[in-house]
């Protein structure tokens, strides 16, 4: 936990918000969102909050949404490459970099998928610390997207996915939802942070 506060605290202090070189196209997010409008929340209210389809309020919360990243240097395309992209960074930095460049968050998935065989052998033990640092870099280079995740106020965050019982809650919906409780914990910590 306290290497996560310090990532928290070195990517907002060298943040410098949404910079041209990472600065996604307003066409291709959901249309609320390019309009610059975000459908109205009550934080106050105690319904949780469901995201996962593209089309539907809080898709920005996901893993695939287009929001770039910048880390170490390089910038990323969604938080999905550089998550996936983690996976090999220290084994095997060509295939990292190479994920990193391919055209879709799905594809990058779908590429480590099929690369798990050099994927980082203590991977199941730090993916959901890869993940806390992952969202702790994209929502401090996103102005807007702190500003909706504190928006949310104390609501629970649920990653509504079908498949994924582990980031989601699977279509049973028993699942771990770890991304929504990696959401909230990065919430509390902005909240904590105040207006910044």
């Amino acid at each position: 936990m306290a290497s996560f506060l310090h990532s928290i605290t070195l990517i907002f202090s060298s943040s410098n918000n949404t910079t041209a070189s990472h600065r996604n196209t307003e066409a291709s997010r959901p249309a609320y969102a390019a309009a610059g409008r975000h459908p109205a929340t009550d934080p106050s209210s105690k319904e949780p909050i469901y995201f996962y389809d593209s089309d539907k309020p809080y898709y920005e919360f996901t893993s695939f949404s287009d929001y770039s990243v910048e880390y170490r240097g390089l910038v990323y395309p969604t938080a999905e490459h550089l998550f996936q992209a983690f996976k090999f960074m220290d084994a095997d930095p060509a295939l990292a970099e190479r994920i990193r460049g391919l055209p879709t968050a799905r594809m990058a998935q779908e590429e480590a998928k099929r690369q798990v065989h050099r994927q980082r052998s203590d991977w199941l033990s730090v993916n959901v610390a890869v993940m806390d640092e992952v969202l702790a870099a994209k929502f401090a280079q996103h102005r807007s997207l702190r500003h909706l995740l504190r928006s949310t106020g104390s609501r629970e965050l649920i990653e509504d996915s079908p498949i994924d019982w582990f980031w989601g809650i699977g279509s049973d919906g028993r699942g771990r939802n770890e991304l929504g409780k990696a959401l909230m914990r990065l919430r509390e910590q902005l909240q904590a942070r105040g207006g910044r």
